[in-house]
């Protein structure tokens, strides 16, 4: 049986990533803060690596917050000590694992309407979380392992039904708050949570596959062009706008960045179609109607 470890497993993809490869037929180990788990002890991580098929690394504090001092100290720090502790584990393994996969996010690329972003054909940004994927992504690249593929997962918004911006979203619909937010021109790179189970299963089977890979479906589009797809899934005619400075004041009272909502990020997966990367949710329509029915 091919053993599948993933750190910081606990979350809305973790969870989900453990399901699905236990059905699949992996044996699958955690490694967490939680006793029950395995422990991000030197020793322990480098144990549960050895011989694996795959490593996951999906820690790190969640950027959901107010990004204080404190905050963007500890979103930093959580990503790039996590990624240290995974990398010096592995190069402790006899056996090191197959593949290791470590979460990154297309936030850091600039923000755009009309330009696409590719792996290939890309401007990076200069905002706080772009130079926080910077960073990350040079630790990660950093380590030599000659015997381990390494592949980044630069992810757009995952759309699932036990977590994440969709059940904010989808509340707020129901309360026919669900119109555009801002402008509404904002371009949302989104990608469905079986679509990001199917693409690292993908990455499994494709041994010639490393670098950074675009973890995002190919069909983004308008925040209002969103919006107006949960109303619809929801059969809910009518979507009260928030203009921006409502997304600002709600921000704050939530503890949130209004960024996280009112910036644009217009991202392509090219990497993974020319690939041959098959979706099964290409379509934010088909992806809304799996989740929401």
């Amino acid at each position: 049986m091919d053993k599948v470890v993933i750190a910081g497993g606990t979350g809305f993809i973790g969870n989900y990533l453990v399901k699905r490869f236990e059905n699949a037929g992996y044996k699958v180990l955690i490694i967490s803060r939680d006793p029950k788990h395995i422990s991000w002890n030197p020793t322990d991580m480098t144990e549960a690596f050895e011989n694996a098929a795959l490593v996951i690394n999906l820690a790190g504090k969640s950027i959901n917050c107010r990004h204080t001092e404190e905050n963007k100290k500890a979103i930093i720090n959580s990503r790039i000590n996590t990624t240290i502790w995974v990398g010096n584990a592995i190069l402790a393994c006899i056996h090191p694992p197959k593949l290791w996969l470590n979460s990154s996010a297309s936030g850091i690329y600039k923000a755009s309407i009309n330009s696409p972003m590719t792996e290939k054909e890309t401007v990076l940004g200069t905002d706080f979380m772009a130079e926080v994927v910077k960073q990350w992504e040079k630790v990660f690249f950093a380590f030599r392992l000659p015997n381990t593929r390494r592949v980044v997962l630069r992810t757009s918004v995952v759309l699932g039904r036990k977590g994440g911006v969709l059940l904010p979203l989808t509340w707020l619909s129901r309360l026919w708050l669900g119109g555009k937010q801002g402008s509404g021109n904002q371009i949302f790179s989104w990608i469905h949570i079986e679509d990001y189970f199917k693409i690292i299963q993908f990455l499994i089977e494709n041994k010639n596959i490393s670098g950074i890979i675009n973890c995002t479906s190919p069909g983004p589009l308008k925040n209002k062009d969103f919006m107006s797809a949960i109303r619809k899934a929801l059969r809910i005619p009518v979507g009260i706008n928030a203009p921006a400075f409502a997304i600002q004041l709600g921000a704050k009272l939530i503890g949130t960045e209004p960024e996280l909502i009112l910036n644009s990020s217009y991202v392509i997966p090219e990497r993974l179609l020319e690939s041959g990367y098959t979706f099964a949710y290409p379509t934010v329509d088909n992806a809304l109607n799996d989740l929401l029915k």
